[in-house]
C-alpha cells in the first residue's frame, strides 16, 4: 500500500507515511521528497534490509568489542525497510549510578519509540563493558540523518544527559553508512548523495500532526 500524497494550501507536498488514532506522521516538503524508508522496503529494494543489516552489525560488534556484552538488541522496529546509516556513541561514565540511568533513559526511549511510530530512527544493540557504555543509533533515510546526525549535542539531549550526570561533549561518536549489501563504513567525507541531501535538507520536514493541530518534530 502506497503512502497517501496531498498538497497543502502552500503548494507543499504532505507524504502520510503513518496514521493511528491520535496522529498522523508526515513529511512536508516544498521539492514533493519521498523518504528513503517508504521506498527501501522488503521486496521493492535492492538495499538490504534491516534484518540483514542487524545481523552484520552484531558479527561486527562482536568483532570490534569482544569485551562488551549486549544489553538488548535495541527497538525491534524496521526490519523491512533498508537503513542508510548507524552512529555509534561511546559513554565513559565514572559511577555505576550513572550507568544505571543511562540505560533507564535509552529504556524509556525505547518504550516510546514502540508505543509511537517511529520509521526514521531506531535504537540498536546497546552495549556495555565495566562502565564503558555504546549506543547505536540506526537511520532510514538519508536526508533525516544529514538533519539529524548531530542531535546528541544538542539541547534536549544535554538534558536528558544530565538526569545521569554525562556532558554529551565527552561521548565519542562515529559516523557510519550503509553500502547496498548492509556493510558499515565509516564515514570521513560525504559522499554524492550525502551532499546532495545535504543541499535539501532545509527544504524537508519530518513531523508528527496531533488530532488537536498541534505538530512536532519526529
Amino acid at each position: 500500500m502506497q503512502p497517501e500524497s496531498r498538497i497543502t494550501k502552500d503548494g507543499l507536498t504532505e507524504i502520510i507515511v503513518a496514521s493511528d488514532n491520535t496522529e498522523d506522521v508526515i513529511v512536508r516538503s516544498s521539492i514533493g521528497y519521498t523518504p528513503q524508508y517508504v521506498t527501501d522496503v522488503y521486496g521493492r529494494t535492492k538495499r538490504v534490509t534491516k534484518d540483514v543489516t542487524f545481523a552484520k552489525l552484531l558479527r561486527r560488534l562482536k568483532h570490534d568489542l569482544p569485551e562488551h556484552e549486549l544489553v538488548s538488541i535495541g527497538t525491534p522496529v524496521n526490519f523491512n525497510i533498508a537503513p542508510t546509516h548507524l552512529t555509534r556513541v561511546e559513554m565513559q561514565f565514572e559511577t555505576d549510578d550513572q550507568v544505571e540511568k543511562c540505560l533507564k533513559e535509552i529504556g524509556a526511549s525505547d518504550m516510546m519509540i514502540r508505543a509511537r511510530v517511529q520509521p526514521a530512527w531506531d535504537w540498536q544493540s546497546p552495549m556495555l563493558h565495566d562502565r564503558h557504555v555504546v549506543l547505536h543509533v540506526g537511520w532510514y533515510d538519508t536526508v533525516y540523518f544529514m538533519q539529524f546526525k548531530d542531535i546528541f549535542l544538542g539541547d534536549l539531549h544535554c538534558r536528558y544527559s544530565a538526569k545521569f550526570d554525562f556532558d554529551p561533549r565527552e561521548a565519542k561518536i562515529t559516523h557510519f553508512r550503509y553500502d547496498a549489501h548492509g556493510d558499515l563504513e565509516e564515514i570521513g567525507e560525504f559522499n554524492a548523495a550525502e551532499r546532495e541531501a545535504d543541499a535539501i535538507k532545509e527544504k524537508v520536514e519530518f513531523l508528527r500532526i496531533f488530532r488537536d493541530g498541534s505538530s512536532e518534530t519526529t
